[in-house]
């Protein structure tokens, strides 16, 4: 499945989805990487504080992939949503 995540905010929702669809509660995700249940709670509900480090450790407890596209090139819309 490929999301497309204009804005920061919107990525928590996107990640939990993640998470339940693979039946993991925060604390066993969290378990995974190394990070609190409540640290995991924090970045579903505001990814745009959370590190990068920290988010590509929840996305390879995931097994999902970070994909950067060129809008230009992948849709044509040139909108900055920043």
């Amino acid at each position: 499945m490929e999301v497309k995540i204009p804005a920061a905010t919107q990525l928590g929702e996107v990640l939990q989805g993640w998470r339940k669809e693979r039946k993991l509660t925060q604390a066993q995700l969290g378990a995974k990487v190394g990070l609190s249940q409540v640290a995991v709670s924090h970045l579903e509900q505001a990814p745009e504080k959370t590190s990068v480090e920290r988010l590509f450790r929840l996305l390879s407890a995931l097994e999902v992939d970070l994909v950067l596209r060129d809008r230009a090139s992948s849709s044509g819309d040139s909108e900055s949503s920043w």
